[in-house]
């Protein structure tokens, strides 16, 4: 089946197939999941309370309740850059697990969006716990950091937010040609965005030629649009960040799908 565009389009009864692979791979060593979950945890706990004691409030929150929306998000990208970039990589140039799978009636655009989805799968799975601990939170301390009720939509996001990030990791996979490669990418691309999409502070405060930058960082657009709903100050930006994250998600696994067809039909 083909798209408008004459791309060829996956089937959903096929990539999940890969979803049901990566189970079995992980039956044993699940528990391999749940490490990238904890950073941001710790980044919660350590600087949203620890260093939140000495900060009063940002933008009339507290400073827990400002940086957990922006500590979601990376949960997100933590799960995208472990399935939808490491694992994609060796199976792609060390195990040739693909070759195999394409002896099959797999296609291509099946095992892209296959993997995709066990990505999204995983960064669901950090969101959800992550949801549970920022409750829990608020709870014990008796300082709530999801301030409206629009946070039940948090989660819906940050699963657009997962989509995104891991068909742009997908993508990336098929440029990186060996291992060091991925100290650029970790050193050079994760960890700066990390630091400067605004989830340790507030962009409106930064001059205007850096924020201009950091506004076109894909974490910048999903920590943006999990803080209006969890502090419930929603306003027209939010369509821009959801559009964005689409339109991301859109085009870069469409890229992602075409340079993996070169690199495995020869």
């Amino acid at each position: 089946m083909t798209g408008p565009a004459g791309v060829l389009l996956p089937s959903w009864y096929r990539s999940r197939r890969m979803v049901q692979r990566n189970l079995l791979v992980y039956k044993h060593s699940w528990m391999v999941i749940f490490t990238g979950f904890f950073e941001p945890v710790f980044y919660l706990v350590g600087i949203g309370v620890g260093l939140g004691a000495l900060v009063s409030e940002v933008d009339g929150i507290s400073y827990a309740a400002f940086v957990a929306p922006g500590l979601l998000a990376s949960s997100c990208l933590n799960g995208a850059l472990s399935d939808g970039c490491f694992n994609i990589w060796f199976k792609l140039h060390f195990q040739k697990t693909y070759d195999g799978i394409l002896a099959t009636p797999m296609r291509v655009p099946d095992v892209a969006f296959g993997e995709m989805l066990w990505a999204v799968a995983r960064g669901s799975i950090y969101a959800a716990a992550f949801l549970i601990v920022v409750l829990a939170l608020g709870t014990v301390t008796g300082r709530p950091v999801l301030l409206s009720p629009l946070a039940i939509f948090a989660f819906p996001a940050a699963l657009l937010a997962s989509t995104a990030f891991s068909a742009l990791f997908v993508c990336i996979t098929t440029f990186v040609r060996k291992l060091e490669d991925f100290d650029t990418v970790v050193g050079l691309g994760v960890m700066p965005m990390f630091l400067f999409s605004g989830i340790f502070f507030p962009v409106s405060r930064v001059p205007v030629v850096p924020r201009t930058i950091i506004e076109v960082l894909p974490l910048y657009h999903a920590t943006a649009m999990l803080r209006q709903l969890t502090t419930g100050a929603v306003d027209a930006t939010l369509v821009v960040h959801i559009v964005y994250l689409i339109v991301l998600g859109i085009g870069a696994f469409v890229l992602a799908m075409r340079r993996l067809e070169r690199a495995l039909i020869k």
